[in-house]
């Protein structure tokens, strides 16, 4: 995952710890089904609030709770980067992937230190405008004093968007499946690349994220030119 990157911000570097975990849910011993156990819900009522709430589910240990504050859909997607089947993805954006964000947020509070669980204060910053789609900041400093970006938007609620926030951790891993949904005519293979079309502005905005390097950002932006080849 680029861990060679000594610009690239630790809490940007998806752990596999992270994604395995993601793959665990997604790839079961019956075939692929996905165990819907977290009913889906709402997101926050404010951009602020939903990473304060993230916050405090991280915090308490549930993961469930936590699962209502990723955009619906992303942490399907997001299972690609570690090798997740095309069925079992699909069928995760067809009936809801909220126990596999459930599992993304338990592996991001192993894989992301004390980031986003220790002690924490937040702020809301600036509204970016990608292709109609809005994205709020929010600015979390954690005990290093090191300030952090978190990227919001309202789906059903607002929720923390994990590809504008964290596609640069995921961004070299998803290159090849992406590559591989071109040439696949498969039902499954073409709903994926529509629901990742839909997320290129999450993609693009993750670009120009602070402390993004040049390399990372140019691993974005192939992605991006990837999935919009037939779009």
């Amino acid at each position: 995952m680029y861990d060679e990157l000594e610009d690239f911000p630790t809490m940007w570097r998806v752990s596999s710890v992270l994604l395995t975990l993601v793959l665990v849910v997604s790839c079961s011993d019956d075939g692929g089904e996905v165990d819907a156990t977290v009913p889906p819900g709402k997101g926050a009522e404010s951009a602020l609030g939903a990473v304060d709430q993230l916050v405090d589910a991280l915090r308490s240990g549930e993961f469930g709770e936590a699962s209502h504050l990723a955009v619906p859909g992303q942490s399907a997607l997001a299972a690609l980067a570690e090798g997740a089947g095309f069925a079992e993805v699909a069928d995760a954006l067809r009936n809801g992937d909220e126990e596999v964000a459930a599992n993304f947020w338990a592996g991001f509070a192993q894989g992301a230190g004390s980031f986003l669980t220790g002690s924490i204060s937040t702020a809301e910053g600036s509204s970016i405008e990608r292709d109609g789609v809005t994205f709020t900041t929010i600015e979390v400093v954690p005990d290093d004093g090191v300030a952090r970006t978190v990227l919001v938007r309202d789906a059903d609620g607002f929720r923390i968007d994990l590809f504008a926030s964290f596609g640069g951790g995921l961004a070299d891993k998803m290159i090849g499946p992406a590559e591989r949904l071109l040439s696949t005519q498969t039902e499954d293979a073409r709903l994926i690349l529509s629901e990742l079309q839909g997320n290129v502005s999450s993609l693009l905005v993750a670009t120009g994220l602070p402390g993004t390097s040049a390399e990372v950002s140019q691993l974005l932006t192939s992605l991006v030119e990837i999935i919009t080849r037939l779009g």
